[in-house]
Parts: structure tokens; sequence; C-alpha cells
């Protein structure tokens, strides 16, 4: 009879490690006002996406200078940083429910009139300009009051499950959106372009409407002016021990954000290798990032999710170290690959961590200052990249850059005593006294 039992539990003793490491998905099964979210955030990541490609493209045709492509993409990345910072003084004043549906319902008129002006016989440059610069401000709004709101949909011991889902809708969407931007304009025109994604941003406001109220929990403080509210929010950041920590580490990932501007110098010099190569080399640390959100199952029960977070950080950067010295493109596309897997438990992770250590008060200005730093770290990044890459070969400049990172990393992990031991149910700490 034991014998029997025995062989009829060994299947599931099996199966086992693989539910643990299988995506969590209960936020989307247990919560619908987090499934609306989420739907309405995908489709916000889908429009970011498609809206790269369009209007780059019609200002291009329109003007054939790369110089005017280069000015509309600089005032739309401004006028999104600028959302973010914006919309996380709002989200910490105001209802975030309201503020979504107003934000999305910008955004889709932005859209609407971008493709009523592409439809035009001769479209108005200067709208172009305009409309694309108040999408970026909508959206950046828009994000970061969808996860201000996040920690009120979802269960506590679902923080981090949440963020894999959320990281898993971002890789995704920026591996897809530009890829179907790009089919909608070859097949059928910009306009709709512009017309699908208003399309799409206009009807998630019914998913927004259903949402409860949103209102941040205040508690004693008084909103102060916009400046100094966000002032207050780089005070609590850099007096918290561990939400500090997570954002000065986040600032070795935006240095490192800058290496795909060496790849293709890589590929050709050190790979022997063409456009495909350098297509491979960028796709692959997106692949990486999604077979970690789905295998991150383990994430949500982590014992020490600071450990793990800043053991990923350091084998991400020694991977870098060790792309540089890949003589064959089979072994960097491997170890890009990986990079991008440990990227991405470092980012689950510090989502989680964030978001259980912030209290309710500062939520907005936290998670903006969050997606600006994870939105503006490519630029930053590639302009270091570039100053080096022009005094060391591509290949040692990544090797440079991926043992500095790893070095500072190890430096971190050793000296951040609170990330080491922090946990995703944290102890509350005294928040410091307003200015």
């Amino acid at each position: 009879m034991l014998r029997r039992l025995a062989r009829r539990l060994a299947p599931a003793r099996r199966l086992a490690p693989a539910r643990r490491l299988a995506m969590d998905v209960g936020p989307l099964r247990d919560s619908r006002p987090f499934r609306n979210v989420f739907i309405a955030r995908t489709v916000s990541v889908f429009g970011i996406g498609m809206l790269a490609v369009a209007v780059p493209v019609q200002v291009y045709d329109l003007t054939g200078s790369t110089v005017h492509v280069g000015a509309v993409s600089a005032a739309e990345g401004f006028a999104l940083l600028a959302g973010f910072l914006w919309g996380g003084v709002l989200a910490d004043r105001y209802d975030r429910r309201r503020l979504m549906l107003h934000a999305r319902t910008a955004a889709g008129a932005g859209f609407v009139l971008l493709a009523l002006n592409a439809f035009l016989p001769s479209p108005w440059l200067p709208a172009v300009y305009v409309l694309a610069a108040w999408d970026g401000l909508a959206t950046g709004v828009s994000v970061t009051a969808l996860l201000a709101a996040t920690p009120a949909l979802v269960a506590p011991d679902k923080l981090v499950a949440a963020g894999a889902l959320n990281a898993l809708t971002v890789r995704l969407g920026s591996m897809a959106s530009p890829a179907l931007g790009g089919v909608v304009v070859s097949a059928f025109g910009v306009g709709w372009n512009y017309a699908a994604a208003a399309a799409g941003t206009i009807g998630t406001l019914a998913l927004l409407t259903g949402l409860p109220s949103l209102k941040p929990d205040l508690g004693d403080e008084k909103p102060a002016n916009p400046l100094k509210s966000v002032a207050e929010g780089f005070r609590f950041v850099a007096s918290h021990r561990v939400v500090g920590s997570l954002m000065l580490l986040g600032l070795l990932f935006m240095v490192a954000g800058g290496i795909p501007v060496l790849m293709p110098a890589f590929a050709e010099r050190s790979l022997d290798g063409g456009a495909t190569t350098v297509g491979l080399l960028f796709a692959a640390p997106a692949c990486g990032a999604v077979l970690a959100s789905v295998t991150s199952g383990w994430a949500g029960t982590a014992r020490a999710p600071g450990t793990a977070l800043l053991v990923a950080s350091v084998a991400g950067f020694a991977a870098l170290a060790c792309l540089g010295l890949a003589r064959h493109p089979a072994l960097a596309v491997a170890i890009l690959f990986a990079y991008g897997f440990a990227q991405s438990v470092e980012e689950i992770l510090r989502y989680g961590l964030i978001q259980s250590h912030t209290p309710d008060s500062h939520l907005g200005r936290v998670n903006a200052l969050w997606a600006a730093q994870e939105t503006g770290g490519g630029a930053v990044g590639s302009l270091g990249a570039g100053a080096l890459g022009r005094y060391l070969a591509p290949g040692a400049a990544i090797v440079v850059y991926g043992t500095v990172s790893a070095v500072l990393a190890l430096a971190l992990a050793l000296t951040l005593t609170g990330l080491r031991t922090a946990t995703l149910r944290p102890e509350p700490e005294p928040e410091p006294e307003p200015s």
C-alpha cells in the first residue's frame, strides 16, 4: 500500500519544482481590477511602441531630414520623462483611477489628432511635434498612475508576481509593438497606425472606469507645491535604506543601458558578422528577460530577495564583461541571453521591494523616479558607451564596461546591509519629517 502511494506521489514530486518556477498569474486570476489595469498598461506599452515607429517614419517622409527625426524623438522622450515626474506628484495627491482615465483620454485624443493630420493631403509638421510631445506627456502620467495603483489592487504577497507580469508585458511589447507598427505603416500607411493606437487606447477607458476609487493615503501630509513634492520624493528615496539602495543600484543598470550602441561595431570587428548578427545581439537580452519572467514563480516566496537581487546584478554585469571576449556570434548571443535573464530577475525583485517598502503616500513619486530611471537609462548610458568606444576597440570597451559595473555592484552588495537583509514584508520605517 505504501509503495502504491509512493508511486502516485512521485509524479507530483517531479512536478513540484516546475510549479515553483512557473510564473504566478494569481494577480490576473484573483483581482479583476488588477486585470483591467494590466490590460490598460499593455495597451499603453504597445501605443508607445507604435508611436516610436510611426512618428520618425512620417517626419522623415515629410522632411527627408534626420535632424527633424532626432528632434521630434527628443521632444517625445523629454515629454515622457516630464510626464513621469508630473504624474508622480499627481498620483500622490489625487484619485489614481481618475488620473488614469484623464491621462488615457488625453493620449487617445492625441492619437486621433495625429491620425487626422496624417490623412490630410499635406500633413502639418509642427502638429506632429506638438502631438508627439503631448502623447509622451500623457503616457508618462498614465504609466506612473498605473504603477502607483498596483499595490492597492493585489495582495501584499502578490506584488512580485504583479511585477513579473508587468515586466513580461514590457519585454514582449518592446519586441512586438515596433514590428506591428512597421507592418501597419507598410501595409496601410502611417495614418492607420495612429488610428489603431487611438482605438486601442480609447477602448481601455471602459476597463479603467470600472475600477474602485484609488485615493492615496495622505495621512496628515498637506499637499505642497509640485517642486517641493518632487524634492520630498527625492528626500524619501535618499533617506530610506532599502528604496535608496535600489535606486542607487538602478544607476548602474542605466550605465549598462548604453551597451547596444557598441553592438554594430562589435558584430563587425569582433564577430565578423553583419546586420543579421546585430539583430540577434539586440534580440537576445529580451529573449532572456522573457524566460526569466515566465519562470519567476520562485521570486514571490524568496526568503532573501535583496540578496538574490544583488547576486543577479553582479552576475549580469559579469556576463557583460565576458561578452567583450566572445569571438563567435553564437557565444555572444548566449551571453546576452544570460545577461537579459539576470537583468530581468533583478528588475522583478526590485519592483516588489520598491512597492512593499514605499508608503502609499509616496508611491506615485517613487514609481515616477523608477520609471524615469528605466526610460532615461539608455540615453545616459549611450553617451558613456559612445565616448568609450572612441578610444577603445568595441570588445575592449564592453569588457571595461562590464568589469567596472560588476565591481561596483559587488561593492554595493558588500556595503548595502539594509538591502541584503530586505524582505518583501518589511517592518514599517519612520518616515522623514516634511521640510
